[in-house]
């Protein structure tokens, strides 16, 4: 019997598996050997439908690659799955694991050096799930059976999508070639392979039930444990209502300490602030294990044991006990010290002074809030948390596992709840760090370990308490505290460093909270994605930083969406503004492109005047609205040049004969779309009269040079037939490119969009723009406006002297302008973000969040450690 499902013939569940895993194997060989056949037919009509030079280019080298490489695609692909499946077997329910006659030694599911396009690899594994969601149901269930377990688990299935996924990714990085190739052929083996995934699921799940497996869990009821506060334990004396992991946290100082149920919790007794912060917030993980056991039994255990808030109190003249509050600490140094150095050393007590800081009332609020985190009202701390049946005592992880951060993930699957769990049932939030601290610290191999365990558990402490952040957002945030933690165990550059993925994530987080009831009054799409974003942080495996970032562009991405469809108005003027960039950038790209060309080219100073500051607005003009078109004008500039070249010889003078026709014809089409000046086109036509007629003239003196042909000419504008680069924002950034400035004012104008256009009225209203108005102001190398100035932060700029707040709804990608509505304005505004530039310096906007919020962590810790120190150096 296993899990209430008969095994026919009483099959060994090892041979059971390891014939699963072949069928597995011979399925999805097959699906690959067909799959591939059709990609390279796939890369084909793609290549054939795209409008894009550049994107057909390589999707053609994506079709050799397959055609040349095919078969040792399909052998990589295979030899990836079978490394990836042994280790997905190796680590699949933790409680019983079949070994299924196959080698694990040295394989690991996740290459270290995954590619940066973990979130395409994500939505990725999304289709494949939704493919064959009712094969991988009944998978799950099967799988579950035969390891004897009650509940079905996606991630502990052996053959999850997410190995098709990874294999691919892996397969294609391994390969010699271009890596601009890399997405184009995970994208196309991943859509024709999606067909096969349900196939390959239902021949896995047609052999377990030909071996008696069927897609059935069996049902049973049992009886949970009652978990309750401890503010409502000495109600139920009579109640027998032990938890199981209590049986094991007799040695647990955490378990053991008393808030209720009968009898008094220990007065502290003259001690440092820090150590009275330490042991409040230790009361609240403990009010968790003692509400799961009765009156009697829980004076027992204080009898027996001091509890951990005797054991940390400590009078100033004791040196801390071992396991206590800042144990860390060398002899007589400043707690402010230690924690200063821990960081770096480059962490200062206070907000930088930077022009855009919030009010000084903010200010002081902030601070005195900050302060109030350890040398406040400790009865803040000493709420007790909200009973769970998914966290309980940690004394039966045992030490002997390993290392701390090898044992952290134990941790983080067994002890973090839901978001809803994460309330304390008195409006408080858990910091789940402090609840398994004393495990935690008996894993600690050495003192850095301790500290670091104690600084991430206080930063969280901070964040949950940050009441600029919605509870329920905070609440989502405190489920990433383990996995935090392992972070930093890893790697330190995640608390001394500001542009870590995971605290950029937090702060986005943060201040998009900030403004939430102007993106979305009742919160509930916002929070949505929050808590998408952390559970897909969760469940993922690689243990790589980077999942941070690929999940910071999805919630950029999405509130961006969010706003730009919030309002009709705003959507239009975004549009526009889109329109304005997009012809801006082209015009930009097209002038370069021509420039670059005409160099080293000896060229009439008239013509060369009328190619960049006349033909090329036509240009521009074809390639938004007729690209057959702009490929004849493009072609004008070689031609024309060859045109007025000395022709040598009779052949080339009836070439020119043939093909001046051509060449008039397109600079009159040309000139016309853009509505050109009459005078000009006739001074134009006048001086190529004057040009080919002197090209023409036989030179009987034979000293003529021999010149380029024609053929030579257009090898040598190559380039500039090339479609721009739109993602290519550098020629914006030139801020001495006059012609560019005086188009992006002539197409705001054109477009005439129902949008104020904040520059026109700041220009008169601010002094001369200087220099310092738009440098950077930087701090460590970053650019402090451009970290803050995101989509969907709120800001306060002042319209006529009366400050206004409003929230940043887009932001150009080129950073050259951006949409903002503001309150009590019906139409949003555009401004450019060299004059939010100036009006910052000016002190004419700022930015209604002082400091992100992770940073705010990390202050509002050091004041608090200066605050504990301020007595001793009195």
């Amino acid at each position: 019997m296993l899990g209430g499902c008969v095994i026919k013939g009483s099959m060994d569940p090892n041979v059971l598996l390891t014939n699963a895993r072949a069928e597995f194997m011979r399925s999805f060989t097959e699906a690959m050997q067909r799959t591939l056949p059709r990609c390279i037919e796939d890369c084909f009509v793609k290549a054939d439908d795209t409008y894009s030079s550049l994107e057909q280019g390589r999707l053609l080298d994506a079709r050799t690659v397959l055609v040349e490489q095919g078969s040792h695609v399909i052998e990589q692909l295979t030899n990836g799955m079978e490394h990836l499946l042994a280790r997905s077997f190796q680590t699949t329910y933790s409680t019983y694991r079949p070994s299924a006659n196959f080698n694990t030694d040295n394989l690991t599911l996740i290459d270290p050096t995954a590619f940066e396009g973990g979130l395409r690899m994500e939505e990725i594994t999304s289709r494949f799930r939704s493919e064959a969601a009712d094969q991988l149901r009944d998978l799950n269930i099967r799988i579950a059976l035969i390891f004897e377990q009650e509940i079905t688990n996606e991630r502990e299935n052996p053959f999850r999508p997410y190995l098709f996924s990874r294999c691919i990714s892996n397969t294609i990085e391994r390969l010699d070639i271009n890596p601009a190739l890399f997405d184009i052929l995970i994208d196309r083996i991943s859509e024709n392979f999606l067909g096969f995934v349900p196939t390959i699921y239902a021949s896995v799940n047609n052999y377990l039930a030909q071996n008696g497996i069927a897609a059935q869990l069996q049902l049973k009821i049992r009886k949970s444990p009652v978990m309750q506060n401890s503010a409502s334990a000495t109600d139920h004396d009579d109640e027998e209502t032990i938890n199981p992991a209590d049986e094991l946290s007799s040695t647990n100082p955490v378990t053991n300490a008393m808030d209720g149920g009968g009898v008094a919790r220990p007065k502290p007794r003259r001690g440092s602030q820090i150590e009275q912060f330490f042991s409040s917030a230790m009361h609240r993980a403990s009010n968790l294990m003692t509400s799961t056991r009765n009156t009697s039994s829980s004076m027992a255990d204080s009898n027996a044991e001091p509890s951990s808030t005797q054991q940390w109190q400590t009078d100033d003249s004791q040196e801390p006990a071992s396991n206590g509050p800042f144990s860390w600490l060398k002899s007589g140094e400043a707690v402010s010290d230690a924690i200063r150095g821990f960081f770096g050393g480059g962490q200062t007590s206070g907000n930088q002074e930077n022009t855009f800081q919030a009010s000084d009332a903010n200010s002081v609020a902030g601070q005195s809030q900050a302060q109030s985190g350890i040398s406040g009202d400790t009865d803040h701390f000493s709420s007790s948390i909200g009973a769970s049946p998914s966290v309980g005592n940690a004394a039966n992880i045992s030490p002997g596992r390993g290392h701390l951060s090898n044992s952290i993930p134990s941790f983080q699957k067994t002890y973090t709840p839901s978001g809803e769990q994460m309330f304390d049932g008195r409006g408080g939030l858990r910091n789940l760090i402090l609840e398994q601290r004393s495990a935690l610290n008996q894993l600690a191999s050495n003192i850095d370990e301790k500290m670091t365990i104690d600084i991430v558990a206080m930063l969280f402490e901070f964040i949950l308490r940050d009441t600029q952040v919605p509870a329920e957002i905070r609440a989502q945030l405190g489920r990433l505290q383990f996995l935090v933690l392992k972070l930093a165990l890893k790697d330190n550059t995640l608390l001394t460093q500001k542009g870590h993925p995971a605290r950029l994530l937090v702060n986005r987080i943060g201040s998009i909270s900030l403004g939430l009831k102007q993106l979305d009054p009742s919160g509930v799409e916002i929070t949505k994605e929050i808590c998408r974003i952390v559970e897909i942080i969760l469940q993922d495996e690689s243990e790589n930083p980077d999942i941070f970032s690929q999940m910071l562009d999805e919630f950029d991405a999405f509130i961006a969406q969010e706003l730009r469809a919030s309002d009709a108005k705003t959507e239009s003027a975004i549009e526009g503004a889109e329109q304005i960039r997009n012809r801006t950038l082209r015009f930009a790209h097209t002038s370069a492109q021509l420039h670059e060309a005409l160099l080293g080219l000896t060229i009439d100073p008239y013509l060369q005047n009328f190619f960049e500051t006349v033909w090329v607005y036509a240009l521009e003009l074809a390639d938004r609205e007729d690209p057959k078109l702009a490929h004849r004008l493009r072609l004008l500039v070689p031609d024309l040049l060859w045109s007025i070249i000395p022709k040598s010889n009779e052949e080339e003078r009836t070439q020119l004969l043939a093909l001046l026709p051509i060449i008039l014809r397109t600079l009159k089409e040309g000139m016309t779309s853009i509505q050109c000046n009459p005078t000009l086109q006739e001074g134009l036509m006048n001086w190529l009269v004057d040009a080919h007629t002197k090209s023409m003239r036989l030179n009987h003196s034979g000293t003529i040079q021999k010149q380029p042909s024609l053929s030579a000419i257009h090898q040598h504008f190559n380039s500039f037939f090339a479609d721009p680069d739109l993602q290519n924002f550098a020629v914006l950034e030139k801020p001495d490119r006059s012609d560019v400035n005086q188009f992006l004012d002539k197409a705001i104008k054109e477009l005439d969009q129902k949008v104020q256009l904040l520059d026109q009225v700041y220009v008169q209203e601010l002094p001369k723009e200087s220099t310092e108005d738009i440098s950077p102001v930087k701090d460590g190398g970053v650019d402090l406006v451009m970290e803050q100035l995101k989509t969907g932060v709120s800001v306060e700029i002042n319209l006529g002297g009366e400050p206004s707040q409003g929230k940043l709804n887009w932001i150009d990608p080129a950073l050259t302008n951006v949409i903002l509505t503001l309150d009590g304005q019906e139409q949003p505004s555009m401004l450019s973000v060299r004059m939010f530039r100036r009006m910052i310096a000016h002190g004419r906007v700022k930015f209604l969040e002082t400091e992100p919020l992770f940073e705010r962590a990390v202050q509002s810790l050091l004041k608090s450690a200066d605050v504990v120190d301020a007595p001793k150096s009195a």
